[in-house]
C-alpha cells in the first residue's frame, strides 16, 4: 500500500469520529476560535468532511495556534505550548497515526522509565567508566522546515500529504490572532499530537548512527542525549554529536564550555541525572524538584479540602489515592509512581509515607490512605492484576456511576448510558491531568 492510500485510510470519516471521541473530545483546551465542544458537536460531521475532504486534496490550511506559557521554574523561560482548534486537533492526530504507521519499522517510541531500564542495565553491565550528557539549545523552535520535509521525502513522496504536514508546522502561533501575523519559517510547534513524531524523524539519521556505534552506548529522549562510554572516548564523541547536530541546524552545548548545560562524569562517582531520575553510585532516585512537586501537591489538595464548603472527606481520600497510586485510564499508565517506578530508593518512599501521616495530623481529618510503598511493590511485580492501583478502564458502568454520584457529586438518575461515559471520563481525564502536573518538569 502507497503513502496516499495510508493516508485515506486513516481520513475515512469513521476513523476522524472516533478519533474525536476517543482523542479530541476529553480536552477542553480550546484553540483560537474558541469554540467549544458544546459548539462544534452542533455540526462535527459537516467538520469531519471538510478535514477529510481538504487533507487528502492537499489543500488543508490549518489554524494560527493558540500560545499557552508554561513555567519551567525561576530564572527559565517558559515552555511555548501550541494549542490547536477541535477540527486542527483531529486532522493532526490521524496526521500522526499515519506517519506512525509508515515510520513503523524505523522509530521506536520508548517511554521514560523503559529507558531508564536500559540506563540502570548500561551502568550496572560495568562495560562503561564515563558519561556524557548533552541538551540541545532550543530543539523544537530550531528544526528547519525543509530539512524536515527532505527527511520526510525519503518514506512519502505524495506533495499532497507533504502539503499537509508544511501547512501544519508553518501555521504561526500567537497569543490573539491578527492579520499581520505571518507564517513561521522555522520550528516545529510543542504541544501537538504530531510533534513529536516530526521530531523523531528529524533526527533519525542521528540516532540511529551512534546506535550502531561499537563501544558506547547511546541514549535519546527529546532533547536530552546519554551517551556511556569509556573515558578515552568522550573528547572525540563530544565533538561528533555537536558536529551532526550542527549539520541539522540544531546547537548542543559543549560539556566543556557549558558545564551547566551538558556534563561529563565517571561512572560510580560523580552523580548524573536523566530524565528526572537521578543515580548515585548504586542507588537511583527521583529528581529533587520532582518530589517537591509532589510533595507541593498533596499539600494542594488537603488544602483545598479545609477551604472548601462541602468539606468533603471521601472525596478528598478518593483524590489523594489517586495521588498516590496513579491509575490506569485509556491504555496508559498514569501518575508519579509510574513514572519513577524504576527508582531503587527505598527510602524516599517511607518518607513520603510519614510525610501523608503528617498531613492527616496537620488538616485534622480523618481519612485511609494508601501507601507509596505499597504502591511500588505493587506496579514492580503485579503491575497490570493490582486491584489496589484503579483501572478506570475495566469500570462497568455501576461503578462508574458511583464514582459520579459519590464522589462528584452529579446526578445521573437521568443520564444515558453513553452520558454516563462522557462525564465519567470528562472527570477522570481531568483528574488524570492533574495528577501528571507532578511530572512535568521532570526532565523531559
Amino acid at each position: 500500500m502507497n503513502s496516499y492510500n495510508i493516508l485515506k485510510k486513516h481520513f475515512e470519516t469513521a476513523n476522524l469520529r472516533r478519533i474525536y471521541k476517543e482523542n479530541v473530545l476529553l480536552s477542553s483546551a480550546t484553540g483560537v476560535d474558541n469554540m467549544s465542544h458544546e459548539i462544534f458537536w452542533r455540526f462535527h460531521d459537516d467538520e469531519m468532511n471538510v478535514v477529510q475532504r481538504k487533507s487528502l486534496n492537499g489543500n488543508y490550511d490549518f489554524n494560527k495556534y493558540k500560545l499557552k506559557l508554561i513555567s519551567k521554574g525561576k530564572g527559565k523561560a517558559p515552555r511555548e505550548i501550541s494549542i490547536p482548534t477541535i477540527r486542527d486537533k483531529i486532522a493532526l492526530r490521524a496526521t500522526c497515526d499515519f506517519l506512525q504507521e509508515i515510520y513503523q519499522n524505523d522509530l521506536v517510541f520508548n517511554l521514560p522509565q523503559e529507558m531508564v531500564v536500559e540506563v540502570k542495565e548500561a551502568v550496572s553491565s560495568n562495560a562503561y567508566d564515563s558519561y556524557l550528557k548533552f541538551d540541545v539549545a532550543n530543539f523544537y523552535p530550531s528544526i528547519v522546515h525543509d530539512k524536515l520535509i527532505s527527511r520526510l521525502r525519503g518514506k512519502i513522496r505524495d506533495k499532497r500529504i507533504l502539503d499537509l504536514i508544511s501547512s501544519a508546522i508553518k501555521s504561526p502561533t500567537v497569543s490573539k490572532p491578527s492579520k499581520s501575523d505571518i507564517d513561521s519559517n522555522c520550528g516545529v510547534p510543542q504541544g501537538l499530537s504530531v510533534s513529536n513524531i516530526l521530531a523523531a524523524i528529524y533526527l533519525l539519521n542521528i540516532d540511529k548512527y551512534f546506535s550502531k556505534l561499537d563501544g558506547i552506548k547511546y541514549f535519546r529522549y527529546v532533547d536530552d542525549v546519554l551517551i556511556l562510554c569509556a573515558s578515552s572516548q568522550t573528547e572525540k564523541i563530544s565533538l561528533e554529536i555537536i558536529r551532526r547536530f550542527k549539520h541539522l541546524g540544531l546547537k548542543v552545548y559543549d560539556p566543556k564550555r557549558n558545564p551547566e548545560k551538558s556534563s561529563t562524569g565517571s561512572l560510580g562517582y560523580d552523580e548524573f541525572g536523566y530524565l528526572g531520575y537521578y543515580f548515585q553510585g548504586n542507588v537511583v532516585t527521583a529528581r529533587k524538584g520532582s518530589v517537591d512537586n509532589l510533595r507541593e501537591s498533596l499539600i494542594a489538595i488537603f488544602t483545598g479540602y479545609k477551604h472548601s464548603q462541602l468539606r468533603n472527606a471521601e472525596f478528598l481520600e478518593w483524590r489523594v489515592n489517586l495521588r498516590i497510586t496513579g491509575c490506569i485510564f485509556q491504555n496508559k499508565s498514569k501518575g508519579w509512581m509510574y513514572f519513577f517506578s524504576e527508582i531503587t530508593d527505598e527510602n524516599l518512599l517511607h518518607e513520603l509515607d510519614a510525610f501523608l501521616q503528617k498531613l492527616i495530623v496537620r488538616f485534622n481529618v480523618k481519612v485511609n490512605l494508601k501507601s507509596f510503598v505499597r504502591t511500588y511493590f505493587q506496579i514492580k511485580h503485579y503491575r497490570r492484576e493490582t486491584t489496589y492501583i484503579p483501572n478506570f478502564d475495566n469500570y462497568d458502568l455501576e461503578k462508574k456511576i458511583h464514582v459520579l454520584s459519590y464522589y462528584f457529586k452529579k446526578d445521573t438518575s437521568n443520564m444515558t448510558e453513553e452520558e454516563v461515559n462522557y462525564h465519567f471520563n470528562k472527570r477522570i481525564a481531568k483528574q488524570v491531568k492533574d495528577i501528571e502536573t507532578d511530572i512535568k518538569d521532570a526532565g523531559y
